[in-house]
């Protein structure tokens, strides 16, 4: 059987971007679940990725299928497969881990940079932003990044679990298709998306690893796939 990615995709418009190049690029299936629409499985699947959405974590108690799907991710967090959440999916993954999901005074939107402790190797100098929730770090967690606006921009607990509440997989239609009015204001130069896909790249060979493991030998003379056996998160 392949190497299977389970995606939580929430929203019709917001797929997995980058991932899916990604994951082509390594021989990884994803499968894509809708979880407003779809059962989530119980197993056959070797990864997880909980993609962002327009719900927040306090719409669990109008919300039957959100409730359900916290459960279900508080489940998945205790088996051994890594799990990556980005935007709503790392606030539901810090949720579902105990931690307070706060609404912020300002909400940030756009191409904004981040702060990496030191010991990440966050390889951009921006990256995009389009939310007014931010997550408190979970109980034995560690955060990882930071900005001028939200204190928490990452975590991680221990080394399969995850959260960027930070978007590297749009693409430039994305964001176009997404933030018509930013787009038009400001664009969304190509060479942010270039250095957001490299970086996502880098920390989806990390986090996933075994999954594509086979591929990433067969590349060893990539430099990009060297670097990222480098990067500890």
């Amino acid at each position: 059987m392949s190497n299977r990615l389970l995606v939580i995709q929430h929203e019709q418009g917001e797929g997995p971007g980058y991932i899916a190049d990604w994951a082509a690029a390594r021989s990884v299936e994803l499968e894509i679940v809708d979880p407003k629409e779809q059962v989530l499985p119980d197993s056959g699947y070797h990864g997880l990725i909980i993609l962002g959405g327009l719900t927040d974590v306090h719409q669990r108690r109008q919300l039957a299928w959100l409730a359900r799907e916290i459960d279900w991710i508080g489940c998945a967090t205790r088996r051994s497969v890594p799990v990556l959440g980005i935007c709503l999916g790392s606030q539901l993954l810090a949720h579902a881990l105990g931690a307070e999901v706060i609404e912020m005074p300002q909400e940030e939107l756009g191409w904004l940079p981040v702060t990496p402790m030191r010991d990440w190797g966050l390889h951009t100098g921006l990256v995009f932003h389009a939310h007014k929730y931010r997550f408190a770090i979970p109980a034995g967690a560690r955060c990882l990044a930071e900005s001028k606006l939200c204190p928490h921009q990452a975590f991680s607990v221990g080394t399969n679990i995850l959260g960027l509440q930070f978007h590297l997989e749009w693409s430039q239609q994305d964001i176009a298709r997404l933030f018509p009015e930013y787009f038009a204001r400001h664009g969304s130069p190509e060479i942010f998306h270039e250095a957001g896909r490299r970086a996502l790249f880098q920390i989806l060979d990390t986090h996933f690893g075994p999954l594509a493991s086979v591929s990433t030998r067969s590349q060893s003379s990539n430099p990009l796939s060297r670097l990222a056996q480098r990067i500890h998160i």
